[in-house]
This record gives C-alpha cells, sequence and structure tokens, in this order.
C-alpha cells in the first residue's frame, strides 16, 4: 500500500478555514471510491505543532493506483488551485504495510 502525503502553508493565512475545510471535503470525499485504488483521503488544518497549515493523507493500493490518482480530472483541477491559494509544498510517498 502505497501512503501519499502532502503538506502545504497558505498562500493568504487569513483565509476562512471554515469555508477552505467545506472546499476541501467536498473535493476529495468524492473521490474515494471514484479513483480505482484511492482507499480514503484525509485532509485538514495543523493542530498547533506541525510545521505546515494543511495536510492530505490518502491510502492507495499501489504505485499504479497513484499515477491514476494523479491523471484523475478532479484532482488535476485541485492541483491547479492550490498553485494559486497555497504556498510551500511538501509531499511523501510511502510504502507501507496494511
Amino acid at each position: 500500500m502505497i501512503r501519499h502525503m502532502i503538506f502545504w502553508d497558505l498562500a493568504d493565512p487569513s483565509m476562512d478555514r471554515s469555508e477552505l475545510a467545506a472546499f476541501l471535503k467536498s473535493t476529495f470525499d468524492p473521490m474515494v471510491g471514484a479513483v480505482p485504488g484511492l482507499r480514503c483521503a484525509h485532509i485538514g488544518f495543523d493542530q498547533g505543532m506541525g510545521t505546515h497549515d494543511v495536510g492530505l493523507c490518502c491510502d492507495l493500493d499501489s504505485l499504479e493506483a497513484l499515477a491514476a490518482y494523479q491523471d484523475y480530472p478532479p484532482h488535476v483541477a485541485f492541483k491547479g488551485w492550490a498553485k494559486e491559494h497555497f504556498k510551500e509544498r511538501c509531499c511523501v510517498d510511502l510504502e507501507v504495510s496494511e
């Protein structure tokens, strides 16, 4: 299994977090079950101890599933949105046992 983790900083720290949380949930929740091999997607705000504002953690069946997720049209659209609204980005893809 692949654990795909991304961390961002907000480009505008004064952005309305409740609106952003609703947008992120409505973006990622429908992908689970629609993207083959995407088992879960959790996205939310740092709780005060981390180095970034927002984090995403997805579990996928395989590297092939990760590649399909990268090309999934709603995910591609989100990446375009993210370039405008997030600044720093950090990504790690780990192989984990189930």
